[in-house]
């Protein structure tokens, strides 16, 4: 399985990441993740994709999620599988956490 800093390179709309930037480009995006616990998943997801400047086929290598499935994942209407949730998140050293409001 390719690594995420090996495909973060891949998206030629973008100048090239040096591997310090794609480290720290990687915790900006998240601490950011971690200061926002009120976005959906959907936020998430688009966050990750969008900030790491990744196209959908390389998320898909990345989380072992199919393109399309993460597209509807980022949809506003989505209603992803718990199994789809944690395949996202666990690709980035994230976890699903549950809390009382």
């Amino acid at each position: 399985m390719p690594t995420i800093e090996r495909i973060i390179s891949m998206d030629k709309r973008y100048k090239s990441f040096t591997p310090i930037e794609q480290m720290q480009k990687r915790q900006q995006v998240l601490d950011t993740i971690a200061e926002h616990p009120e976005w959906e998943i959907y936020q998430v997801a688009k966050y990750l994709r969008t900030e790491l400047r990744l196209t959908l086929p390389e998320m898909s290598k990345i989380t072992q999620i199919s393109p399309q499935t993460l597209q509807k994942i980022e949809q506003p209407d989505s209603n992803p599988t718990l199994q789809s949730i944690l395949k996202l998140l666990n690709a980035f050293g994230l976890d699903l956490m549950v809390k009382r409001s």
